[in-house]
Parts: structure tokens; sequence; C-alpha cells
């Protein structure tokens, strides 16, 4: 187990986990991506997320600058309020690149979070959090703020000095009873600055305590936030972004960590270069230290070229390409085949097999399941339900906490999409044809308009929450090609919004299974789904029903999807265990 399942596993007791992001790992607008991979994995695991951002990477010193160029010796409240845009942008700047993501998110400035302070106001202390307000926001989506900023006791703003953005996680964390990770451009603490020494190889610590940590961090972590976590014996983990090491800081005892072989990089090959994957080889080619894509095989060349990827990585042969050494083949060509018979290629080659292909998985997910423990590798396809929304992995954890009873949803954004254009007075002509214009539905969208889609996924979510393998012949089935503005209109002067719903229960007969349009009250928790976004209703046999939400269609949130699911494989092939062998550090 690695520390972020260990995180998860904390985070599910506690409901929440907070990701500090600092400006060494947000050097630019470029690096926004990288946090929002590992904050999907963390909401995606069932972890209600809190994310505390500072400046991009010497935008604060920016600030400085320009600030003593006006005024050689700047007033603090204007300095406070000059500062604090760095942060404000750089929260606003990721929450777009979450909504990209297809994540709900919900941004909060200091005032509407509650954070109240007191003393210097260019360098002061937390005192006050408004938790009824942050768990109220962590229901709706990952919660982002900027880290160093606050209000002062008239509402003034005030900041918390060089380095506050750990003092903000670390003291919402202790305030929530969350975890707390504060990612840096390190993977842990060091005995010495690792980027300073230029002879030896300062040691890594496995864990350390609050003292340690303030005596050789080296400005690595704020005073201050330790001072906090100190006096509240409150633990916390520093890492870097996609690390498999990492320090815990606690109360110890201290304890060198046992140096590993640097991880090599997933070898990849693509299946596939359109829509989803352009955004997965480009995501892919930004994370040259983690991935190594091998050969994108293709039909389109020039669509692989505009795209970015290079001539010498374009294949024409499949086939060729999964034979060639590689841990991963990734299939997004689509349709049953020749993807059915690239994937069972691949599996019987001990390839791990990450897809997007829900009509694949639907007609042969069974099949191909087996093949992949046959062979002792991993089959994932977490992309094939919903784009970003983690369908498949809240109905696993539901069942895991005690029978469902039934599970019902929007689960296709393409016809989501359509309704709400004909809604908004476009025919039925315009309004595909703007799906189609957004990326939304395909040149013959005929399998989202008749409920196909929708029905394959709920084969997939049937099979996750009941154990059951329908095929679609046992699924009633009806899409909204009939559906027309006037209707629309109607059910609207009712109180009432046509969504088509897709739905399997229970029953003493067995599991029944239904994609059709429903007018729905407009308290109903489906019914306020809105353009390409997804939701997924988990009613268990006892307890609270659940509601997620993510957007279910698109380049970028099946991407994320895709990505989680590498990121999955690549922790679990290295084996890295929160029990790494340590070594007692002897003073």
């Amino acid at each position: 187990m690695d520390w972020r399942e260990g995180a998860l596993i904390e985070a599910e007791k506690h409901h929440a986990v907070v990701l500090k992001f600092g400006s060494s790992v947000l050097r630019s607008e470029d690096d926004l991506p990288s946090a929002v991979h590992e904050i999907y994995r963390a909401w995606r695991d069932g972890a209600q997320v809190i994310v505390v951002v500072s400046a991009l990477g010497d935008a604060t010193d920016q600030l400085l600058r320009r600030a003593s160029r006006i005024c050689e010796q700047p007033e603090p409240a204007a300095l406070a309020a000059l500062l604090a845009t760095g942060e404000a942008t750089t929260v606003a700047l990721l929450g777009l690149a979450l909504d990209r993501a297809g994540i709900p998110t919900r941004i909060l400035d200091p005032a509407q979070a509650g954070l109240r302070t007191r003393g210097d106001r260019l360098d002061a202390e937390l005192v006050a959090v408004d938790l009824e307000r942050l768990r109220a926001e962590l229901q709706q989506g990952v919660v982002v703020l900027p880290g160093f900023v606050g209000r002062g006791e008239h509402g003034e703003t005030t900041l918390l000095g060089r380095g506050g953005s750990d003092f903000t996680a670390v003291f919402l964390a202790q305030r929530l009873g969350a975890r707390c990770i504060l990612f840096k451009n390190v993977d842990g603490l060091y005995t010495a600055d690792p980027a300073a020494v230029s002879w030896g190889q300062p040691r890594r610590f496995a864990r350390a305590t609050w003292e340690t940590a303030k005596r050789v961090g080296g400005g690595i972590i704020q005073p201050k936030a330790l001072d906090f976590a100190a006096a509240h014996r409150f633990s916390f983990i520093i890492a870097a972004p996609w690390a498999t090491v990492w320090t815990e800081i606690g109360a110890g005892p201290d304890e060198y960590a046992t140096e590993r072989t640097p991880a090599m990089p997933v070898r990849i090959a693509l299946l596939g270069c359109g829509t989803v994957g352009g955004g997965v080889y480009s995501r892919l080619a930004a994370l040259a230290g983690q991935f190594e894509v091998i050969g994108v095989s293709v039909r389109n060349r020039e669509r692989a070229l505009s795209v970015g990827v290079p001539e010498g990585l374009i294949v024409q042969d499949p086939e060729a390409l999964i034979d060639k050494p590689c841990d991963v083949v990734v299939e997004l060509m689509g349709g049953l085949e020749p993807a059915a018979t690239l994937v069972e290629r691949a599996l019987r080659a001990r390839r791990h097999v990450v897809t997007a292909n829900k009509a694949l998985i639907a007609a042969k997910g069974e099949h191909l399941i087996a093949l992949a423990a046959e062979n002792g590798v991993r089959l994932a396809y977490s992309a094939a339900v919903g784009g970003a929304l983690p369908a498949l992995e809240a109905v696993a954890r539901a069942r895991a906490a005690g029978p469902i009873r039934s599970l019902s949803g929007v689960l296709n954004g393409t016809t989501n999409f359509i309704l709400d254009q004909l809604a908004s007075g476009m025919s039925w002509d315009e309004a595909v044809r703007a799906a189609q214009e957004e990326g939304y539905a395909e040149a013959d969208p005929s399998l989202d308009l008749d409920g196909t889609d929708a029905a394959q996924k709920i084969v997939l979510l049937a099979r996750a929450a009941f154990g059951v393998n329908l095929s679609l012949d046992e699924i009633e089935r009806e899409g909204i090609t009939r559906i027309d503005a006037a209707e629309i209109a109607r059910a609207r002067a009712e109180g009432k919004m046509i969504r088509l719903v897709a739905s399997c229960e229970r029953t003493a007969d067995g599991v029944n299974a239904r994609v059709r349009p429903q007018h729905l009250p407009q308290s109903h928790p489906l019914a306020s789904t809105a353009g390409i976004e997804n939701r997924l209703l988990i009613e268990p046999e006892a307890g609270a029903p659940l509601l997620i939400a993510g957007k279910g269609a698109g380049r970028w949130p099946t991407t994320e999807s895709v990505l989680a699911d590498l990121f999955d494989i690549r922790w679990a092939a290295q084996q890295v265990s929160s029990n790494e062998e340590v070594e007692e550090c002897i003073a």
C-alpha cells in the first residue's frame, strides 16, 4: 500500500483530504494539469478534496518588485491586497483546469471560507475557519482555496507570511480531522537540500519529528506550520507529485529511508489517436519522466501529426506495436473489432490494458476480465462509463459497504446536451449539429440518440453493482429521437425536466435494467443535470443514497480517467509499500 492509498483510507474514515500545491510545483500554467491528475485520483477514490494553492512560480516576488517600484515602503494594507491577487489568480486558473477535466469544483476566497487571522497583517496567525461552510461545499465538489491569505478581525486582507500555504493546509486538515499532503519539488525531507549538496548524498527521512523537520528542513516547510502541527500533535506527509516515496512528519521517531532504485517510465503502446487518443498522447508526452510512448497506431497519420505525435512513433500495424516491448496497451480505437482482437492479443502477451471502449467491455468484458486475471495483468476501463464521472469506483465502494438496491443515472452527455439545446429553441437538426461541433457527438450519433450508449454503460454498472452479466438484448431501451421542443416545453410548464435515465435494480426475479426518457420533477437529483454533465444515484439496501456528478463527454474528462488508470498501474507495478524499509536515526 503506497502513501496515496493510506491517505485515501484515512480520507474514507475522515471523509476529507487536504492537498497543498506550492509555487515550487506550480511553476507556471503548464503545471496545472499535473496538479489536476493528483486531485482527480483522490476525488475518484472517494475522498472529499480541499486544495490549497500558492501563487504560480515567482508571481509573489514579481508583485513585490512592482510594489517597490511604486513605493519603497508600501503600506501593509495595500501590499497585502496586491500580493493576494497572485494566489487568487492561481485559484481561478486551477478551477478552470479542473472544469476542463470534468471535475465539479467550488472556488472559495478567504472570506467565504471564514479564514480568520490575528496578528501582523503581513505575517498573521490563522485562528478560525467556517467548518460548516467547508463541509457544505465539499458535498458539491472539490474545494479550492488560496494558501497564504486570510481575513483579520475587521475583515481586512491579511497574509500568513512566506510559505503560508503550508500553514493553511495543515490548519484546515487538523480542524477537519482530514489527512494532509504537502506537495513539494522534492520527494520528502532530507538531511540536507539535495540540490545544494555538491558532494555526498543527503539521506531522506521516512519519518521525522516536527522538531527535526524544523531543524533540518531548510525552509521546505513553513516554521509556523510545523509549530502548529507540533502543538496539536498532527501528522502530515511531504511528497512530490507522482512520487512513490515520501516523508511523514509527526511524533517520530526519526527514521531514514532505504534508498530505492529509481523507477523507470512505464512504456505505453497507444492504439488510436482521435479525440481522446490525442488528448491522452499530449498528456503522456508532458509526463515523460513517468511514461514513455513507444508507438501510436493510427488510421489517420495526419491527425496524429496534428496533435504532436512524432513521425517516428506513428505505426500502421497495431499488432506489431503490441508485440514490441511495452508495459501497457491503451486502446482508444472504439468499436468491437478490431479492438477486441487487439485487446486479447495484448492480454495474452501479458500487457496491462487500459481502454475507454464501453461497447467492447459491455459485450466481452466477462471474457476479457478473466483473460487478464489468467495472465496476471490488469484490464482497466474507468473511462468507459461517464468520462470523468467516477461511476465504477463509486459503485465498487458502495457494494463493499453493503448490498445495493438500485442505480439510476444520466449517463449520456450527448443526449443531455441535445435536450438542453432543444429547450433553448433549437430544431432537432440544429441541436445535433451543435453537439457535433462541440465534439460531444460523433458524425453518426445514432448510438447516443437511440439509448445504446447508455445501455452499454448500465451493463458495466450492473456487473459492478450486482455481479451479473447482462446483454444489451436484456435491457429495455428507448432513446430521445421522438422528443421535440414542444414536449420539453410542456414538461417544463408542469415543473418537470426530461432526461434520458439509465437504471437497474435488484428484484425478486433478478436484475432489471432499462434506458428511457423520464419526466422528472425539478426536485429530483437527476433533473438538474445540465449540458454534458453525468450523474449517478446509488441507492443501497441500507443507509443514505449517494449522488456523484462529473462531465461525461469530451476529450479532457475522458483523458483524465484514462490517465488515472495509468497512474494506478504505474504505482501498483512498482510495488511501493507504505511499510518501506527504514533505518532508525541515531543522533
